[in-house]
This record gives structure tokens, sequence and C-alpha cells, in this order.
């Protein structure tokens, strides 16, 4: 690579990682917007992050074994492609039927940036290098869940809530440009003739019933389903039960993912002290019992803004350190297929949040209450399963991460 290249490779997948984390957090604080155009209840409304998250479910499985046997470029223009015209079809929707249909086309695009941006970075470095440029496209893509918000809340009072999904379609528009280019193709063509996509399901299947896998996979899942709850359900709850203009909501919404990202950088220093498992286990039972505490206390007729504010950042900043946790608990045993169960994990993330955010669409008229309980059950069974599946004697697991 020239010295050009190395300068804006980095910055190029950066961009593309963002894509589909801005397609999920941006227009959050418009759904009470949305809800009132459309002529539908919130709850329906809630359901397009569903639909959000089957297209990054399924693009997940499909992207990287073709980027893997097609080339990276080609799959990023296909991708980045689909989701500029699911987003300039958001924009234009006139039912919320409509809207569910494209945020299903948009999420199929979009998942492309954040399954191709590690695959290149695979591709183009090695070592200590790899870590750091892990570290700092994890770093940008943990800027996105602070600033989307406040910038669509921006869009939407400067037009509409429809300016957010033509800005979408505009930053998609714009890193396609840029990626054909300046991103050169990091898929050898040795290796693309020699990877064989026919046997990619069979891989899927065989690491699906790997027990090092399953268990850290599903208990990530379930307590990662809290988070997509909090996603789904946190702009209707603070925005019409707690009064919140969209501008606090979307400030609050931004100091909760600044803990979530502090909580992930501080995670190594937990691993060191307690190795990964015990700090698995140790957070997912703060987790289910901040979150225990919450909803009992809203049971009991304390609904007040701040207890509630409160008891959401700590359970946001403990998911801070359970989902990189839960991430490499899963994927540390897979050596000869990482890429294909990164995949399939992230197919499965996805996947649950699609269910959650559904279940919590369904409880939209519960207000708050309805929420809490949506993440207390994922609490509680993550929290249950941490402290009953998992072998005590992995002796690889249990020794400290980072050295």
């Amino acid at each position: 690579m020239t010295s050009s290249t190395n300068r804006t490779t980095p910055l190029l997948i950066a961009a593309l990682s963002t894509i589909g984390p801005l397609g999920i957090d941006m227009y959050l604080p418009s759904i009470p917007a949305m809800a009132a155009s459309l002529n539908c209840t919130e709850g329906a409304i809630q359901l397009s992050l569903m639909t959000f998250f089957l297209g990054l479910m399924f693009g997940q499985l499909f992207y990287g074994p073709l980027s893997d046997k097609f080339g990276r470029k080609p799959m990023i223009y296909l991708g980045l492609s689909i989701f500029v015209l699911g987003s300039i079809g958001c924009a234009f929707a006139e039912s919320v039927m409509q809207l569910h249909f494209l945020r299903l086309i948009q999420g199929l695009g979009g998942s492309i940036g954040m399954v191709i941006a590690f695959a290149i970075i695979k591709d183009l470095y090695q070592g200590p290098m790899m870590g750091k440029m892990m570290s700092m496209v994890l770093a940008i893509l943990g800027l996105s869940p602070v600033l989307a918000p406040l910038i669509g809340n921006g869009l939407q009072h400067l037009e509409s809530w429809r300016a957010i999904f033509i800005f979408l379609a505009v930053y998609a528009a714009i890193v396609f440009i840029a990626c054909a280019s300046l991103l050169p193709e990091t898929r050898s063509k040795e290796h693309s003739a020699s990877f064989k996509l026919s046997k990619t399901f069979h891989h899927y299947f065989t690491i699906y019933f790997d027990r090092k896998f399953i268990f850290y996979a599903l208990t990530l899942c379930i307590a990662q389903a809290g988070f997509f709850a909090y996603l789904a359900g946190s702009a209707s709850v603070f925005i019409t039960e707690y009064k919140l203009t969209a501008t606090q909501f979307s400030v609050l919404f931004a100091i909760n993912a600044l803990g979530l990202v502090a909580a992930a950088i501080f995670n190594p220093k937990l691993h060191q002290k307690f190795g990964a498992l015990k700090t698995y286990r140790l957070v997912n039972t703060a987790y289910f019992i901040v979150i225990g505490l919450l909803f009992s206390l809203l049971c009991m007729g304390y609904h007040n803004l701040y207890i509630v504010c409160a008891g959401l950042f700590i359970a946001v900043t403990l998911l801070g350190f359970i989902m990189p946790t839960g991430s490499q608990l899963a994927l540390m045993h897979q050596h000869e297929h990482t890429g294909t169960a990164s995949a399939l994990l992230g197919s499965m993330q996805f996947g649950t949040g699609a269910i959650v955010s559904a279940i919590t669409g369904a409880l939209a008229a519960w207000g708050g209450l309805g929420l809490i309980l949506v993440i207390f059950v994922c609490a509680l069974v993550s929290a249950v399963m941490c402290n009953t599946l998992f072998e005590k004697q992995d002796a690889d697991i249990q020794q400290p991460s980072f050295k």
C-alpha cells in the first residue's frame, strides 16, 4: 500500500463500520413524531427497529462468505447500494407497513459495514497493528450512539424525521464513492479461488452446536437483548411518559452511550484482575441485581425520572463490560473459522434483538414498567445461565486475558 492508502484506509474502515449503528440510533428521538406523521402508535414505529435488526441478521450470514469468495469491494458496492435505496425509500414512506419493509431492506444493506470492516483489518494487518486498528475502529464505533441521536434530533428540528433517512442515504453514497476511489481490494485472488462457498453452511452448523461457542453466545445474546429493548423502548418512555423533549432525550441517550464506551475501555483491566470468565459472571450478576432493584421500585410505584435514569445508566454501563467479554468467550476457541463464527454470532445477536424489539413494541402501552420488565427478564436469564452452565474448570478462560 502507498502512504496515502495507509492514511485513508483506516478512515474508510471506520466509516463503513458506522453505517449500521447510525441506522439504529439516529431516528430514535423521532419515534413519537414518526408515529404522529404516519398515523400509528409508537409501538408500531418501534417494530421498524425489529425489521432493521432482521435485515442485519440475514446480511451478517451472507456478506462474510460472499466477500471471501468474490472480494471485499464488490460486496461493499452491493451492500451500500441496497442501504442507499432502502434509506431513500424510508424517507418517502407513506405508511408504517411501508416503513417496516423498507427498514428491512435498509438493514440488509447496512450489515455490510460491520462484516467487511473487520475482514479488511484482518486482511491488511497482523500482530499489534491489527489490535491497534481494531481498537481505533471500536472507539469510533462507540461514538456513533453518542452522536447519532443528537444529529438525528437536529435534522428533525431543521426539516422533519424524513431528513434523517435522506442524510443516511447521502452518507452511505459518500462512503461508496470514497471506497470505490481510495480503498484497495484486500482479498487476494488466491484466497478467493480456494474458498469453498458450498461449505459455509456446514461450518455454521458445526459452530452452532459447539458447546464452547453456543453457551457463551446464548448468554451474550440474551443479556444484550436487554440493550436492544432499551434501544426500542427508551424514546417512547422518556418522551411520551416522562415528557422529555427530543433534545433532552438525545442528551440522555448520549450520556448512557458514554457509560457504555467507558466500560468497554476499562474492561481489559477487569480481565487482568479476575480473568474473562469470572468478569463475565460478576458483571452479569450485577446487571441482574441493578435491573431487579429498578423493576422492584417501579412495581412499588416509584416512577421517579431520576431513579429510572440512574438505573438504566448503570445497566447500560454494565453491558459495556458484558458485550465485549461475551464475544471474546464465544469466539476464543474458533481458531479455524473465526470469520464464520463471528458472522454467526452477529446474526444471533441481531436475531435476538429483532424478537425483543417486537416484544418491547407490543408492551409499549405499559410504558416504563413494560420496558424494564423486558430488560429484567433478559438479565435474569443471562445471570442464571452464567452461574450454572459454564464449566468452572476451563483453565484457558479462567486465566487473565490480558497480560
